[in-house]
């Protein structure tokens, strides 16, 4: 796993070289630069598969006029290597890098759907000549690997993280309205768009192509409703086996690593199966992290069921405890390593933190919740299902409810005047680009909405960056292209069993009825009764801290002259703001999103 940057349209040395430095942390065991006459390519490298100076970036092929630069894992390495050998390719290395490079080579542009794995990358063909040279960026089918790019008066520059992007001086600091208005309505900035105008994210499963001159960008994945057809007409018991099955294999897969591979364990079912597939396949005892804290917030610690997990699976598990002063005192980093605002990541952050000292990748549970309807508005959407005209609007009020943001009004009334005109679109504006089975059964159009809003944007999002704050790569088995096939070739009633309540997080897993197949497929391997716990959401106790330890902190947020110095907020709204929360009026939640928001806009100097 690695930072990627570069410049297409122009050879830039200096410039991709500062851009490698800003992210440092993602690769301290390597620095890595090409520049062809057209293009310059950079990359921080973390060394997973193949950790000799073989598995060095950039990497080129043996006649060196095809160069790559790749930010990712190939899980299914063995047999495109296999492949690849079969048709007369030989390899220096053992890593993945050098299986995608040839890939590309063997295949061309056909090669991105073989890709099982997690990846943003950018190769640089020069097999046309002087004028006819070829740059792809590409980004894994789910997002998991974040892919930033923007035209400045140079050619495209491109990179992991904003703070590349901005360390190139290729982009102006100026704030994009409705990436603002998309944070403080739903915590997070919905791709494409991101903080900064003119950069933009590519979107997941596509690729950038640029040659000649012109390009062009192309999707080469989509979502299916039935890619395994014969899923849906299984007996219930038979799909269960096969979801037990597909899980093992995913597992098994994304163990691939030349490096110690440890485990987050929130005490949820998601990750706790993965665990308990972990112990089986690895062998030892498996590492694993929570995080927890002090017995002041006892009420929002589930580290306790973590632990009996543990205890269970034999892992060896590590609890890591914090408290709100901490968190004041490491709010700048905190801050920085988010790259862009977000509501969320502070406990990505922390157990990313503990994770690193002891292992170099993670496996986490994330997106058993969103492929599986996990989430309390799939039950409250299918308990209360709107009209077909009003399903986009419906999901978008639900969803927002749950993250405790603002409401549209209250966004209008924040947003400094000049950046109003965003309002004039509807609130779910942002969101139509997320509706890819807009045509489908309800439970299949929340999946895809799901996996495409909340998780893409802020969950994968915040987890990429968090970790790799850290130097630690982080895997999620859920999301592999292969399960989320299959959960969609399912029937409704293997996913969630109904009648559904109106709130699940009232009620026991069983109870309730969500992701009925994946606790089915778990019980043989999960301590007895571990379904009749209350399902809850892991979040950070804001409330009591921005009241407390990170009191100072949270006044500040309110000081009418920040706001007035980068314009992003309207100033004359802070007194009010202020008296809200001092009344006790304001959740912790909206206090620590205007927190981060302004302190990011302030370290990055962005502006409106």
């Amino acid at each position: 796993m690695c930072g990627i940057c570069g410049l297409i349209g122009k050879s830039d040395p200096d410039t991709v070289s500062r851009m490698i430095q800003a992210m440092h942390h993602r690769g301290p065991d390597g620095h890595g630069q090409f520049d062809a006459p057209k293009a310059s390519i950079g990359m921080a490298r973390l060394a997973i598969q193949d950790v000799s100076e073989l598995g060095d970036q950039p990497m080129a092929n043996e006649n060196r006029d095809i160069w790559i630069v790749y930010n990712g894992e190939l899980y299914n390495t063995p047999s495109e290597r296999a492949h690849l050998e079969v048709k007369g390719h030989r390899f220096r290395s053992t890593g993945d890098t050098e299986v995608v490079l040839k890939l590309y080579q063997e295949h061309g542009l056909a090669f991105l759907p073989r890709l099982r794995g997690i990846f943003a990358l950018a190769i640089i063909d020069l097999r046309g000549g002087p004028g006819r040279e070829k740059t792809i960026l590409a980004r894994d089918a789910m997002g998991v690997k974040p892919l930033l790019y923007a035209q400045s008066r140079r050619g495209i520059v491109f990179a992991s993280e904003m703070k590349a992007i901005l360390a190139s001086g290729l982009v102006e600091r100026r704030v994009d309205a409705r990436a603002v208005r998309s944070l403080l309505l739903r915590g997070s900035v919905y791709q494409p768009a991101t903080m900064i105008k003119g950069v933009e994210m590519l979107p997941p499963a596509h690729a950038l192509i640029h040659e000649r001159g012109q390009t062009r960008v192309e999707r080469f994945w989509t979502f299916g409703t039935d890619r395994h057809p014969e899923a849906r007409a299984m007996p219930y018991e038979d799909q269960v086996e096969a979801m037990r099955a597909l899980m093992r294999d995913t597992v098994k897969a994304q163990l691939i690593s030349d490096v110690p591979v440890g485990a987050f364990l929130s005490g949820g079912v998601d990750s706790a199966s993965l665990v308990a597939l972990m112990a089986g396949e690895a062998g030892g005892r498996v590492k694993t992290f929570s995080v927890g804290f002090d017995e002041t917030l006892k009420a929002v610690d589930e580290t306790g069921e973590a632990g009996r997990i543990a205890a269970h699976l034999g892992t060896e598990h590590h609890r890591v405890a914090i408290d709100g002063g901490e968190i004041a005192g490491d709010f700048d980093n905190v801050v920085t390593a988010l790259d862009q605002p977000s509501v969320d990541g502070l406990n990505s952050y922390l157990v990313s933190r503990a994770a690193a000292a002891q292992v170099k990748v993670a496996i986490s549970g994330t997106g058993g919740d969103d492929l599986f309807m996990g989430y309390p508005w799939h039950a409250n959407i299918l308990a209360r299902p709107p009209g077909e005209n009003d399903f986009l609007e419906a999901y978008a009020a639900y969803n927002a409810q749950f993250h405790q943001t603002f409401g549209d009004g209250d966004v209008g009334h924040l947003l400094a005047p000049k950046l109003r005109n965003v309002m004039r679109e509807p609130a779910s504006a942002d969101m139509r680009v997320t509706d890819e089975l807009a045509d489908a059964e309800a439970v299949d159009r929340m999946t895809v909405l799901t996996l495409r809003g909340y998780t893409n944007n802020q969950l994968l999002r915040d987890i990429d960056v968090m970790s790799m704050a850290h130097s630690l790569e982080v895997r999620v088995p859920f999301l592999d292209v292969d399960m989320i096939d299959f959960a969609l070739s399912l029937p409704v009633g293997a996913r969630i069993a109904k009648p559904v309540p109106d709130d699940p997080m009232r009620n026991s897993y069983r109870a309730s009825g969500i992701k009925r197949i994946l606790i089915d497929a778990a019980r043989p391997m999960l301590p007895e009764g571990f379904d009749t716990v209350p399902k809850r959401g892991f979040g950070m106790p804001f409330g009591p801290w921005v009241k407390g330890p990170m009191r100072e902190l949270a006044a500040a947020c309110f000081d009418e002259r920040r706001a007035a110095a980068h314009g992003v907020l309207d100033r004359r709204i802070m007194p009010r703001l202020r008296e809200t929360h001092e009344a006790g009026r304001l959740s912790g939640w909206r206090v620590w999103l205007l927190m981060v928001l302004q302190r990011w806009l302030e370290l990055n100097k962005v502006t409106a």
